[in-house]
């Protein structure tokens, strides 16, 4: 059965494009078959049968002109012959033809107008003694149901066949939207791993280069390295690149693993995370007071701890990039029944909010962006007393879970 559906399918789709043969080809076996049969009306019957039959092949092509074709050479034949022919089948293909392929609604009520008419004409025409007005009647009322029932089924056709068209016109464009939708979340999965990197490779980097500066520094300035003061600075420089290697593997892990990317810091993120962050900071060179609630990390969504700690690494990262050398920083983190509340701030030189969200999705911008994936707030700009500060508000969804 379902190679029969398959067979059936190719050999409508290879009739579909090739509508001219297709009818060319039914005209021709209609011919042979009943226009040779239409010889018993002698020459004249031959020659009115090829006239009506022939131009079928034209008849998805010019369905308009074959109506008026048809109708002209069914009332000479009325005129010349007092039978019927058997190519008079012709006739009915033609309504169906009409009905099924012409959108125009008078042109089809035309065909069936001319069918009725010629219906109750041959009536007339074919009617026989005795009773001929009632031999007339019944034959043309047969004849009008038949073409009737024609002229009903090639409508349903059409119907169907517009239907079908406009199925076809809404999947192409359901299929359409469907890639316009693949490509905006491959876009997007794209920009949030750019925005991943970027955060981790800036802070990575920053922590590198204020060692690397203050190494050079005391090498040409200070008493001479022991060996103990060497080991710690490139110790730092090396887990902070192992670190970073490490975080932008998994990021592209997350990229690999679609189903990963709902929670990309996995669920282990907590307090330890915070610690180990700040203590990278810390041997940069920067001073931080950390106040955290632990209660920020429990029964809270990893998103929104990740969300914590990406928001800390940001600001830590500006402060050791724009507070100067003698800066110190404070970090409070706090869980109130509806939101986690980070404060990060210091006593620095500060900067102008336009120098670190140069470019959407960087800095300060793209802290705002994953913020506001949470339906979270962020707060930033210089202190009255000196200084910068950065203040995040994560709302915590009802039942502690965010999907």
């Amino acid at each position: 059965m379902e190679q029969s559906t398959v067979l059936a399918a190719r050999l409508d789709r290879w009739a579909q494009a090739r509508p001219l043969l297709v009818d060319g080809l039914l005209a021709g076996l209609i011919w042979l078959v009943f226009g040779l049969l239409s010889v018993v009306a002698g020459s004249t019957g031959l020659i009115v049968a090829t006239a009506t039959i022939l131009p079928l092949a034209l008849r998805r092509r010019r369905p308009t002109a074959l109506l008026a074709w048809s109708a002209a050479v069914f009332a000479l034949q009325l005129v010349v012959l007092p039978i019927p022919l058997p190519a008079n089948i012709a006739q009915a293909l033609v309504i169906y033809t009409v009905a099924a392929h012409v959108a125009s609604l008078p042109v089809r009520l035309c065909a069936l107008g001319t069918a009725l008419a010629g219906s109750l004409a041959a009536g007339f025409r074919w009617s026989t003694e005795p009773e001929h007005t009632r031999n007339a009647l019944v034959i043309a009322a047969f004849l009008a149901v038949f073409a009737g029932l024609i002229w009903l089924i090639g409508n349903v056709v059409r119907g169907r066949e517009t239907n079908m068209r406009a199925l076809r016109k809404a999947y192409a464009k359901l299929e359409e939207s469907r890639r316009q939708r693949e490509r905006f979340l491959a876009q997007r999965e794209r920009v949030a791993a750019a925005r991943e990197i970027h955060d981790i490779v800036a802070h990575s980097l920053t922590v590198v280069i204020v060692q690397a500066d203050g190494a050079e520094y005391a090498a040409e300035h200070a008493r001479p390295w022991d060996r103990r003061d060497a080991r710690a600075v490139l110790a730092t420089i090396a887990r902070s690149a192992r670190t970073a290697l490490a975080e932008v593997r998994d990021v592209i892990d997350v990229l690999r693993d679609p189903e990963a990317a709902d929670d990309p810091a996995g669920a282990s993120v907590g307090v330890a995370d915070l610690g180990q962050l700040v203590a990278a900071v810390r041997e940069a060179g920067l001073p931080v007071e950390v106040h955290a609630d632990p209660a920020a990390f429990e029964q809270t969504p990893a998103a929104v701890r990740f969300a914590v700690l990406r928001v800390v690494r940001e600001s830590l990262t500006n402060v050791l990039k724009h507070a100067g050398a003698e800066a110190t920083a404070r970090v409070a983190v706090e869980r109130t029944p509806e939101a986690v509340r980070v404060h990060v701030e210091d006593d620095g030189a500060g900067c102008a909010v336009g120098v670190v969200a140069a470019e959407p999705g960087h800095g300060l911008d793209g802290m705002r962006e994953r913020l506001r994936a949470l339906d979270g707030t962020l707060a930033a700009g210089p202190r009255p007393n000196g200084g910068f500060g950065v203040e995040a508000i994560i709302p915590i969804p009802v039942g502690g879970v965010r999907r």
